[in-house]
């Protein structure tokens, strides 16, 4: 689908060029990306496939983040997040991943605040 991107528009294979939006586009997706893995050390992925078996079920996304932990540390390897779109919230799939981003970062944050659990 997307074929290039100059700036703001995205050049696509069935519309041509699409209109910018006011929320977050690849840019940021990638801005946030690199960000989370300064942050937190590791590997971060967004990752499209689709959902279910019909030409109609969306695409489920999933972001990630594999950590670069010690041998021996009790952190776990890698964290996920997923959820379908479309969906309710996300008028573009950049700003599903956008958002999903954010989900990811929490739930990092989630995994520091429970370290203690597993020690």
């Amino acid at each position: 689908m997307v074929l290039q991107s100059y700036g703001r528009a995205v050049l696509t294979a069935k519309k041509g060029w699409e209109k910018s939006t006011n929320g977050p586009d690849w840019t940021d997706v990638e801005m946030l990306m690199r960000a989370i893995a300064g942050l937190h050390s590791g590997h971060v992925a967004v990752i499209v496939s689709p959902d279910g078996i019909g030409s109609s079920g969306g695409v489920n996304v999933v972001a990630s983040i594999l950590c670069d932990v010690l041998p021996g540390s009790q952190l776990p390897p890698s964290i996920q997040v997923c959820k379908v779109w479309p969906c309710n919230t996300h008028a573009t799939l950049a700003a599903h991943a956008f958002s999903l981003l954010h989900d990811l970062d929490y739930q990092i944050g989630q995994t520091y605040e429970n370290e203690s659990l597993w020690k």
